[in-house]
């Protein structure tokens, strides 16, 4: 288990029987590669389909994801169970921005459990509580 993302779902505490949805741009070389590394209830969900997705445990956003896509993605979704976890990845805002991927994350409800930085990105790492309202 030797690269960064094995290591994050490790992490994370995803494992292959883990229910797993993959979006965005890289969704799916992204679903693919669990695929290919064991993951076993593994599926691709476009944005526009999130209200009628079925709960899972995971939402990995396989691509960069700006401000205003962040602030949709947590507008509109995504339908995680009790403690499931969301992974996404953005570019970093300026410091103290309002704009902050984990002040976004946080104003929805999200506990923010790890942030990456890496190549002028970041990796968040969130889960979201139980009892927290799902966006409509």
């Amino acid at each position: 288990m030797s690269d960064p993302l094995s290591r994050l779902l490790a992490e994370a505490g995803v494992d292959p029987d883990s229910v797993i949805r993959v979006t965005g741009p890289h969704g799916l070389p992204t679903l693919i590669w669990l695929c290919r590394h064991g993951y076993q209830q593994v599926g691709y969900v476009r944005a526009d389909a999130f209200p009628a997705m079925a709960e899972a445990q995971v939402l990995l956003v396989a691509g960069v994801c700006d401000a205003p896509a962040l602030e949709s993605l947590l507008d509109h979704g995504p339908r995680l169970c009790d403690g499931g976890r969301l992974i996404v990845q953005t570019t970093p805002a300026a410091p103290g921005s309002a704009d902050a991927p984990h002040r976004r994350l946080r104003a929805h409800g999200y506990v923010v459990e790890r942030r990456l930085h890496r190549r002028g990105r970041d990796v968040w790492l969130a889960r979201r509580p139980a009892g927290l309202e799902r966006a409509a």
